[in-house]
């Protein structure tokens, strides 16, 4: 199961997941450094960041943004 960090609150990170279901992940679970943005999946009781996801994220979020300001 993937999520999506979406924010941080307390020892607390906002997840959304599929069928934009929230829920609150204690820190102590993520892997450190995790940040607001990052494509995390469960691995043993652990949340570890999906790096490869997370960039193609950022690409594709740059992408779709890319003529919004001009």
């Amino acid at each position: 199961m993937r999520g999506i960090i979406d924010r941080f609150e307390g020892d607390y990170a906002v997840v959304e997941f599929e069928g934009r279901q929230m829920k609150d992940i204690p820190r102590s679970e993520l892997t450190p450094g995790a940040k607001e943005g990052d494509v995390i999946f469960l691995v043993n009781g652990k949340y570890e960041v999906d790096q490869k996801e997370t960039q193609n994220r950022k690409v594709e979020i740059a992408k779709l943004t890319e003529n919004m300001w001009e």
